[in-house]
């Protein structure tokens, strides 16, 4: 289906990506919405804009839109730095494991989700594939789809785009429904309460160092050139473990806590100002990711597929959310953790830090590359299991 805006029409795209950007921070400051998240409004009006074909779709219909290739492609390397200046790696190590922890959980809750699942869903003949493709990108991230599918032949079966199509239609509704999570007050009981969970993210309007030209400048500098050292080192350390697996935002990650704990005191006045951008480049790749949702595709494929993801989401949220309690899990690391488990660190990053929980990027980033580690290896071995 043409969009009205068309995926040559640059500055068009771009624009309907930062309004959409734009909308979604004003709508927060402006509590438009009662409690949901600015990124929620986002990602919904993005999504909304593609479905009825006013912006064009960025999934499952064979054209490259440049604009979106261009948010994913250096969006997410420049933010990660900008949104890592203010990380103390010694708080890190104390506060990132319960997130890890949660993560865990949720990836066994995938694992279990994706047999019980299999139990009573035909997925064909090469059904045992195809579920080990779905549990490693749910695990992981796309990395982890490619990678297994490569792995199981699974680039040659018939359902190898319609499960790209369902993943990206699924997982984003996901999102969005965990964004939502905070505002179920239904659901408090599941959460562990032992003291307030607080919002950490400063206002820049209220306190620390103010936004100037100068610290605009220094921080995307410095951010920039983290991110093509990371990108630079990528491909000799691919090579040196031999492996086919994109190391680069994990390299980003390195280098930027790297530089963050070597200058903390140079890089404080930046703060403020590294955040502001880091996180409103997030804001824009999350639209994206709304614009992403496919409806078209996904109502092609039939119900089999569709249903199996949202068995597998349903059971691993169950399960997450039935455990924390026991773990002493909050609202925040069982939400942050699924969106790194469902969506990968790009997307549990974001979601920390819209949702003020300043101190969980960096774990959220941290263990979403994990899913990245793990994922191929348990989606080829559910796929032998089940083949």
């Amino acid at each position: 289906m043409n969009s009205i805006i068309h995926a040559n029409q640059h500055f068009l795209v771009l624009t309907m990506v930062v309004a959409a950007a734009a909308f979604g921070i004003w709508s927060e400051h402006k509590k438009w919405f009662g409690k949901v998240s600015g990124i929620l409004v986002t990602m919904i009006s993005m999504s909304i804009l593609a479905m009825i074909g006013f912006v064009p779709v960025g999934s499952g219909t064979g054209v490259s839109v440049p604009v979106y290739d261009m948010v994913f492609d250096y969006f997410i390397p420049i933010s990660i730095p900008l949104l890592l200046f203010s990380s103390n790696i010694v708080k890190i190590i104390k506060e990132s494991g319960k997130l890890l922890l949660a993560f865990v959980i949720g990836a066994i809750g995938v694992v279990l989700g994706c047999f019980i699942a299999f139990s009573f869903i035909d997925l064909g003949e090469d059904g045992g594939n195809t579920a080990g493709v779905i549990a490693a990108t749910l695990v992981g991230g796309s990395i982890n789809f490619v990678a297994t599918g490569e792995t199981l032949n699974f680039s040659t079966n018939p359902y190898f785009s319609a499960t790209i199509a369902v993943d990206n239609f699924v997982a984003n509704l996901y999102v969005l429904f965990l964004f939502l999570v905070p505002a179920l007050t239904f659901l408090n009981r599941f959460w562990y309460k032992k003291e307030k969970v607080s919002k950490d993210v400063e206002s820049i309007e209220d306190k620390g160092s103010p936004v100037t030209m100068e610290r605009i400048a220094i921080s995307l500098f410095l951010a920039i050139g983290i991110a093509a050292a990371g990108e630079w080192l990528s491909p000799y350390v691919q090579s040196l473990f031999n492996t086919d697996l994109n190391l680069s935002i994990l390299l980003i990650t390195v280098l930027s806590l790297v530089v963050a704990n070597s200058i903390p005191s140079r890089l404080k006045p930046l703060e403020n100002t590294a955040f502001t951008l880091g996180l409103w480049m997030m804001y824009a790749f999350l639209a994206v990711i709304g614009a992403s949702t496919n409806i078209y595709e996904v109502l092609k494929v039939g119900p089999s597929l569709l249903l199996f993801y949202l068995v597998i989401m349903f059971f691993h949220f169950i399960f997450l959310m039935g455990l924390a309690r026991l773990f002493k899990l909050n609202v925040y690391e069982v939400i942050v953790s699924s969106a790194a488990n469902i969506m990968g660190p790009s997307v549990a990053a974001p979601m920390a830090a819209s949702l003020g929980q300043k101190r969980m990027v960096t774990p959220a980033i941290l263990v979403g590359i994990l899913g990245y580690v793990i994922g191929t290896f348990i989606g080829v071995s559910i796929a032998l299991v089940l083949g």
